[in-house]
């Protein structure tokens, strides 16, 4: 079962904030058509309610930079049961579709736009040549009971990509949180598909490691990346909601664009704007304002964190000057800000390079 969440306030005294049943074809449906980073900041939008072959309709229908499908159903007035049997149904017809059907879905549902263009906006990477190699089910409830829950499990294990999700509704005052909870945990999801016999289109994730492409500019400066502690990106929510997949306890690999791998971290904080994130020198906690950049324009857009740099706590493990970047054709690089690391001869090279990093070196500091 997935953990339960409760919510209290803290003020003159502690109140738990009570739980508000949410209308899930209303509000949360919404909610998702407007910001599909609610499930997952890596999907767009392809379409809503898409009529399959069948003449029934999927709710929502969403691509990840990979090119995979994600089809997202909401459980509604059926029962457990049947919105499970529902989004097998969709997948099967999912499965079948080509570049060309997916591009016309996506210029149906979007005034026609090509499929291109909104891609680029939306990721800033052209794209990808191969589309719909494989897909993903995820079904968005309030509750499910416990046959319905060991169904989805067992087909999980036998490597079928489907989860369920669970959507909190607390409301306080005038203001209304929606709390996020997954029945599986997503990377266990995908790496139990990458598991069938006939998957073949990407090497397995060890679920630790990430790369982090690190574009210096005059409001980004790799010195103060290591000074500071943080990988950063910003210019938009396209280029600082891929920071969103970073999470406490991950590995990031840092390389930047022409000159190679320069560092490698473990991350201790969720991504924020930099005005909210918290520097601390010296064990004493300091604004950005409070702070001396090389960077001459660090601080652009502070105020709007649509477009201000958004920062990722960073522990450097082992750091490298530009002279002595990890660099060279056969290494893993990527233009998106961030992705999953995944190619071994690369992860075997970085563990070479930074053996501090990858647990081979004891006792030195981080930087080199």
């Amino acid at each position: 079962m997935p953990v339960e969440t409760s919510i209290w306030r803290i003020g003159e005294k502690v109140e738990k904030v009570p739980f508000v049943p949410l209308a899930l074809e209303s509000k949360l449906q919404q909610a998702l058509e407007q910001n599909l980073s609610i499930l997952d900041p890596g999907l767009m939008l392809v379409g809503k309610q898409v009529r399959t072959e069948n003449n029934k309709f999927i709710d929502l229908l969403a691509i990840d930079p990979d090119g995979e499908l994600h089809v997202i159903e909401l459980k509604r007035d059926l029962t457990p049961r049947d919105v499970v049997a529902q989004a097998l149904d969709y997948a099967a017809w999912v499965r079948k579709l080509g570049r060309e059907e997916i591009a016309q879905l996506y210029a149906d549902h979007h005034g026609g736009q090509s499929l291109a263009e909104g891609f680029l906006q939306t990721f800033d990477l052209p794209l990808p040549d191969v589309l719909n190699a494989a897909h993903n089910l995820i079904i968005v409830a309030a509750e499910i009971d416990p046959a319905t829950e060991r169904i989805v499990q067992y087909l999980v294990e036998y490597s079928v990509p489907i989860n369920v999700v669970f959507f909190r509704h607390f409301k306080v005052g005038q203001d209304e949180y929606l709390v996020r909870s997954w029945l599986i945990d997503p990377d266990q999801v995908a790496q139990q598909a990458e598991q069938r016999p006939n998957n073949k289109k990407r090497q397995p994730w060890n679920k630790q490691d990430y790369y982090v492409a690190f574009g210096e500019r005059s409001w980004r400066s790799w010195e103060n990346a290591v000074q500071y502690g943080f990988v950063s990106a910003g210019g938009g929510r396209k280029y600082t909601r891929p920071l969103e997949t970073l999470q406490p306890g991950r590995r990031v690999s840092v390389y930047i664009p022409k000159t190679g791998y320069v560092g490698v971290g473990i991350v201790t904080t969720s991504a924020t704007p930099i005005k909210d994130f918290t520097f601390v020198v010296d064990g004493v906690p300091r604004t950005a304002k409070e702070m001396s950049f090389v960077a001459s324009e660090a601080l652009h857009d502070y105020d709007d964190p649509e477009q201000s740099e958004w920062l990722v706590g960073v522990d450097w493990q082992q750091v490298r000057p530009r002279t002595e970047a990890l660099s060279g054709g056969h290494l893993f690089s990527n233009p998106t800000i961030v992705c999953q690391l995944r190619d071994e001869s690369t992860l075997k090279a970085l563990a070479e390079h930074f053996p501090k990093a990858f647990g081979d070196g004891e006792g030195a500091d981080a930087a080199d």
